[in-house]
């Protein structure tokens, strides 16, 4: 059969793309971006384990802390970046100190942790929807 692009609701011509960012996951979704400066390829153990290569766990735990809900990761990019999707309403944007913010304070504070062995006192955290960029460096 063949794609008649001729009726008013069939075809891929009929097709108009909303200019607008829609999520489908019933809560609205927000990703939260963490530069780690520096590589964290070795950083992939369990803090409750004795070696001091547990950073990816740390910072996970450190968004959470922070009231911020997790809801996926992606994966650790060559240039040493994680995003992690987030409930929108979880962070805090409306304040001086939005949460992106006190969670790249409370990452830095990681550094100084005996369970990580990456440098990661420079991260940068910034919150990265669909529809706008707005960063913290």
């Amino acid at each position: 059969m063949a794609l008649d692009i001729t009726l008013p609701a069939g075809g891929h011509g009929n097709f108009v793309s909303p200019n607008t960012a829609t999520e489908g996951e019933g809560v609205a979704v927000d990703f939260l971006t963490v530069d780690f400066i520096n590589s964290m390829t070795g950083e992939v153990t369990h803090p409750h384990v004795s070696a001091n290569t547990a950073g990816l766990e740390l910072v996970k735990e450190a968004i959470q802390n922070r009231g911020v809900n997790i809801l996926g990761n992606g994966v650790l990019t060559a240039a040493h970046e994680m995003t992690y999707m987030v409930r929108r309403d979880s962070l805090d944007t409306q304040s001086s100190t939005t949460t992106a913010a006190a969670i790249q304070a409370d990452i830095r504070t990681l550094n100084s942790s005996s369970k990580i062995t990456a440098t990661i006192s420079s991260a940068t955290s910034a919150d990265r929807d669909m529809g706008k960029l707005s960063s913290m460096a």
